[in-house]
């Protein structure tokens, strides 16, 4: 195979005297066949109205009304749109709680308001109240109050008797102990071993038994049998009462004040 040569050599005088006496000869141009124009004037026509309906289409797709063209999104743009739509829902949800809790803050304020209120008439009721009441306690204050069971104690017997100092009665026998987890045991032995036959007491007055040792500040014990006694390592008195029925009490009490350690019922002596 030979390589042919780029460009045609340039024509001789002679060629180029051929080739004009050639043209020459065909003469002028000559008019198209109808067919041949007929053909022309569709291909014309087709193309125009393709180019029309084109033209059509692109205004139609630019019409406000118009649909639009759907365009496919990355995997990129919609993870950014899927990540705008949960920070609008919670600028929403934020919104929504904060308009909440104003609500519940007015509520709470009319509530404390109206409780104030409501404290406020109870308060008027109640100082109202006060003051029938302190009107009442000062009518009432005037009126005998009910005998106490000191008083009662101090009541009994013949009348002049004021709680003096109890009448002292002193024993060889040595001081006794009572003790509190004997109790009962220990106040029956003091019952049988000082107390007189019961034919021959006297309940109507104050009387004490003890060694002349035996030291205890007077007050006002009530009236009936009392001995000196130790207990807690600590003088102090057991007094018996006027017996009722087939029963006595019998109770420990602190020096000087009188006040009731322990009471204690037993069986009255025969």
């Amino acid at each position: 195979m030979t390589d042919s040569p780029e460009h045609d050599p340039p024509l001789t005088p002679s060629q180029e005297a051929a080739v004009r006496r050639a043209l020459a000869e065909a003469g002028g141009p000559e008019p198209l066949p109808d067919d041949v124009a007929d053909r022309l004037d569709k291909v014309i026509a087709g193309l125009a109205a393709e180019r029309a309906g084109s033209a059509t289409v692109v205004a139609e797709s630019m019409h406000p009304e118009s649909r639009g063209v759907i365009v496919p999104l990355d995997p990129a743009a919609r993870r950014r749109r899927a990540r705008v739509r949960v920070l609008l829902a919670g600028a929403a949800a934020v919104v929504a709680v904060a308009a909440g809790a104003g609500i519940l803050r007015d509520s709470d304020t009319a509530d404390m308001s109206t409780a104030g209120d409501s404290g406020l008439a109870r308060s008027d009721d109640a100082a109202e109240k006060g003051e029938t009441l302190n009107g009442s306690r000062g009518e009432a204050a005037e009126e005998p109050t009910a005998a106490t069971p000191e008083d009662q104690r101090g009541a009994e017997g013949p009348e002049g008797y004021e709680g003096t100092a109890p009448e002292r009665l002193l024993t060889d026998e040595p001081l006794r102990k009572v003790r509190a987890n004997r109790l009962r045991a220990d106040l029956v032995a003091i019952q049988h071993a000082s107390l007189p036959h019961p034919a021959t007491a006297d309940y109507s007055r104050t009387t004490l038994t003890a060694p002349a040792s035996f030291m205890c500040e007077d007050a006002d014990y009530g009236r009936g049998y009392l001995v000196g006694v130790e207990y807690d390592a600590r003088p102090a008195l057991v007094a018996f009462r006027k017996p009722v029925g087939s029963t006595q009490v019998a109770e420990v009490l602190v020096c000087g004040t009188g006040d009731v350690l322990h009471s204690t019922t037993l069986r009255a002596l025969d």
